[in-house]
């Protein structure tokens, strides 16, 4: 039964329609987006609700908390009641939360309207990787995965772009305007274009036994396999993207040409991305991620040894977290690909921890980056540290050879990860 509904929901050729890998990419960068398109606009904002720029800037804190709490909620919501369902309010939730922070009364109910923004946009979040762990398999899900998280590490680079833009030619409302439109239009296609993909014999009508799976997960070494990654690869993001505006002005960067940076960055990860996608089609997904580890891990090292030397080196800093950022580039849709469809009775819970561990990753890097030194040989030692605490936790929690057991037919070595979440 199971298998008749995958293949109603499913394209016959096995790839996502133009229409649905739309609507997959939008649910998938809306909360990203919306972190940092209003960036440009924020000393007008701060004159606007007569602050300091300091309080505007508060208001990412607790945005990036509001993504964590959203993917823990509605992936067990998905799961339980459908996706269709866990989009149509989330994303109605984004909607009107973007239009509240676009007129805000003060300082306070901006604050809030920011929380409820990624309250709402982060059910996109965990459910587009939800139905993507619904219609594939393991290597056909790392496919499609890539196919998405381009537009997801590009996000960070054109969206305050966007917001510049958007800011110059009208106002620094203008982006969460901008956003309204998204979330709506996004919420209109779910409802007439997006079939449902969580068969009925598979949800619940108890919300509490899908909570339940939480527990299932946490106790499982093959989701922790994959969940630290996305912790460690997100964690070096977000410090990165938190602390190198102010270490680029020491080296003499204007604003303008800050923006810029990031753009380097964002090839990087893409590029990770089409080449994990090409290679995941004839190598297991395990030991593409050992491979990736190399590249990340042997990058960070790189680097800390550069700004050891030469901590004032804008090129060669650039050039090198590019590099690290290129293994991140292939940590993310084969972290996500293994860690959801090795749960097939659950992928909405298993997306949604996953989601809170990036989440908790990027949100105690900012912490940690904050209350650092600004300059690159802190930043450099941190990048560092995850990236090595990364690996050796992903060693650690490899399954370790089973001689005396035979393999089953169809389970190839790298990927007894989804044999091992399929019993749990």
């Amino acid at each position: 039964m199971r298998s008749a509904w995958r293949r109603k929901a499913e394209p016959a050729d096995g790839k996502p329609s133009p229409i649905m890998l739309a609507i997959l990419i939008s649910l998938s960068i809306g909360g990203l987006m919306s972190s940092d398109i209003n960036l440009p606009g924020i000393n007008m904002t701060a004159a606007s609700l007569d602050v300091p720029v300091s309080a505007v800037q508060a208001s990412f804190g607790p945005y990036l908390i509001g993504l964590l709490v959203a993917q823990l909620f509605y992936g067990p919501l998905s799961d339980a009641r459908g996706r269709r369902l866990s989009i149509v309010i989330g994303f109605s939730v984004y909607a009107l939360a973007s239009l509240a922070c676009a007129f805000p009364a003060n300082i306070t109910v901006f604050t809030l309207a920011r929380l409820l923004q990624a309250l709402g946009a982060g059910a996109g979040l965990v459910v587009a990787r939800a139905m993507i762990g619904d219609l594939y398999d393991r290597k056909t899900a790392a496919r499609v995965l890539g196919l998405i998280m381009p537009w997801m590490g590009s996000s960070p680079a054109f969206a305050p772009f966007i917001g510049g833009y958007l800011t110059e030619w009208f106002s620094w409302r203008a982006p969460f305007l901008f956003t309204t439109g998204l979330a709506a239009l996004t919420v209109v296609a779910v409802l007439f274009r997006l079939p449902e993909t969580r068969p009925p014999e598979a949800r619940t009508s108890h919300l509490r036994q899908t909570v339940g799976n939480y527990r299932k997960l946490m106790n499982s070494p093959a989701f922790w396999r994959y969940g630290v990654n996305l912790a460690a690869g997100y964690a070096v993001y977000t410090g990165y993207l938190v602390g190198s505006p102010v270490i680029f002005h020491k080296m003499g960067v204007s604003v303008a040409e800050n923006g810029y940076c990031y753009i380097l960055m964002s090839i990087a990860f893409i590029s990770g991305n089409l080449i994990s996608r090409r290679l995941v089609k004839d190598t297991p997904i395990d030991t593409l991620l050992m491979r990736a580890y190399l590249i990340f891990a042997g990058g960070s090292l790189a680097f800390l040894l550069f700004c050891l030397y030469s901590p004032l080196n804008f090129w060669p800093m650039l050039i090198l977290m590019a590099v690290v950022n290129t293994g991140n580039g292939f940590i993310f849709p084969l972290s996500v690909a293994g860690g959801v469809t090795a749960f097939p009775a659950f992928p909405g819970a298993a997306s949604g921890l996953l989601g809170a561990c990036q989440m908790g990753g990027g949100t105690i890097a900012s912490l940690i980056v904050s209350a650092s030194s600004k300059d690159s040989r802190s930043m450099s030692l941190f990048v560092t540290a995850c990236a090595i605490t990364g690996a050796a936790a992903f060693l650690v929690l490899r399954r370790p050879a089973q001689p005396a057991a035979r393999p089953r037919a169809g389970v190839r070595r790298g990927d007894t990860g989804a044999a091992e979440g399929a019993q749990t």
